[in-house]
């Protein structure tokens, strides 16, 4: 009977269970090789983080309202960050551009994370929109980058988990951007790419 009673309480807790907030580092790392392809053409990066709220989504559970998933630092300089490094090892000049430099506007347009419903989570998809648009006088050429990637977990997520996971989306779609030939050719300085 207090054996029942135990395993009872013991299933009670866990399906009860509250997931507490999540704070991650956003660090996307540029996967590009050195090239020269660049020439030295200068490249002004600039990053925006255009989604409507701080946090990436909520880890679901019991009290989803408040269990967010949230950025520790700031999103837009750590995208301004890796797609700089991977167009400074391209031989694009992304660091010192002056003021005659192709303009390139990365902007994160969507990124959540949507874990499955219920209070157990172990399934968690994440979705992601990069925007970049490069531009040289009157000429703007622009690139989309999408993905969406659905994670089957043997446990719900833990902060570090979550922080591979939101890399591995974000670092993905830059590095789409830094080998798509369209966007490379016009920024080193071919108006009709």
């Amino acid at each position: 009977m207090l054996r029942a009673a135990l395993v009872l309480a013991l299933t009670a807790t866990f399906v009860g269970c509250a997931l507490s907030p999540q704070v991650i580092d956003v660090k996307p790392v540029a996967d590009v090789d050195a090239t020269n392809i660049g020439r030295n053409q200068p490249v002004q990066v600039l990053a925006v983080d255009s989604r409507e709220q701080e946090a990436f989504g909520t880890r679901g559970g019991v009290y989803k309202d408040t269990a967010l998933v949230r950025p520790a630092n700031d999103v837009k300089s750590a995208i301004e960050d890796a797609v700089k490094k991977g167009l400074q090892t391209q031989g694009f000049n992304a660091f010192n551009p002056g003021d005659d430099a192709t303009r390139l506007e990365v902007r994160l347009e969507q990124l959540d994370y949507v874990p499955e419903e219920g209070s157990v989570i172990n399934q968690v998809t994440l979705t992601l929109t990069l925007l970049a648009e490069a531009s040289r006088g009157d000429v703007i050429h622009t690139g989309t980058y999408k993905s969406s990637v659905e994670h089957d977990l043997p446990l719900t997520p833990s902060a570090s988990r979550n922080q591979q996971m939101v890399n591995d989306i974000l670092s993905g779609a830059i590095n789409r951007l830094l080998k798509d030939p369209e966007m490379l050719s016009f920024l080193a300085g071919n108006d009709t790419p």
